[in-house]
């Protein structure tokens, strides 16, 4: 899985590409999320649009990082998810827990 960061005013992108699966891609992406949050970062949007395949201990990865950013006072909100975590987001009722967006400009001012 490749991780990128940038800042959008505020907000913090976090976008992943490839497999977020259980192993390094899990664990890269809770260690930027850790590091996001304590340099204060909580105003999170996670760029999903070119995510292959979400595991189990992806999709607690990025429950992980809604509850600890809401925590800080913050939020992590979903951009381009792809319909395979779509389903997946049904399935376990996250649909209804996370913010979903199409477009980054209006994930962005969400906040």
């Amino acid at each position: 899985m490749e991780l990128a960061v940038y800042e959008d005013g505020s907000v913090t992108v976090v976008t992943l590409s490839g497999d977020l699966v259980i192993g390094d891609a899990e664990a890269a992406f809770k260690k930027t999320v850790s590091r996001l949050l304590e340099e204060g970062k909580v105003q999170l949007v996670v760029d999903c649009g070119a995510l292959r395949y979400v595991d189990s201990s992806g999709l607690g990865a990025l429950v992980r990082a809604l509850t600890t950013s809401q925590h800080e006072g913050g939020g992590t909100k979903l951009l381009g998810v792809p319909s395979s975590l779509r389903k997946l987001l049904e399935l376990t009722k996250l649909d209804s827990v996370f913010e979903l967006f199409e477009e980054r400009d209006q994930a962005v001012s969400s906040f």
